[in-house]
């Protein structure tokens, strides 16, 4: 199967929104696993480089530090997919428990917020450089027509 058809039937399979996360990790089996992304339903993390094996199920606790808080919570999962060749592990979760749930919808809602902050910031620093180069622009115009007024000034009409 060619990586197209591979990717069309994973997003095919979904059944829940996703949200690609970074500095998020799991910690399972004495190990730290990158996020690559969460849903409500699971994750999809990258094995580390050591070699070892992850096996399931996976008992463990989610992690990630925030710009203003630092979330983790226990959870279980089950891996139900290997990607990339052996180099992540897709997991669905196990039934999670109240605080759990709450953990993980705080999670969810903290990484948004991150989200939107870091869009705001891009567009404020975009805002910004438009409007600079358009007072650089406006600048060498009003200095070209000071700079003409000036020589006509200087010189009269006539060039004497």
């Amino acid at each position: 199967m060619n990586a197209v058809a591979e990717a069309v039937i994973t997003e095919e399979r979904r059944r829940h929104g996703r949200w690609s996360v970074s500095g998020a990790y799991a910690s399972v089996q004495g190990r730290r696993l990158p996020l690559v992304d969460i849903s409500i339903g699971g994750f999809l993390a990258r094995l580390p480089e050591d070699g070892g094996e992850i096996e399931s199920p996976l008992e463990g606790r989610i992690y990630w530090k925030g710009s203003r808080e630092l979330i983790d919570f226990p959870f279980s999962a089950d891996i139900v997919r290997r990607l990339g060749g052996g180099k992540n592990v897709a997991a669905q979760f196990q039934a999670l428990e109240g605080e759990s749930i709450d953990s993980l919808l705080q999670f969810l809602s903290a990484i948004e917020a991150e989200r939107h902050q870091r869009i705001d910031r891009l567009q404020r620093a975009a805002e910004r450089r438009v409007l600079t180069r358009k007072l650089g622009l406006w600048s060498v115009v009003a200095g070209s027509v000071l700079a003409a007024l000036y020589l006509v000034w200087l010189f009269g009409l006539s060039g004497h």
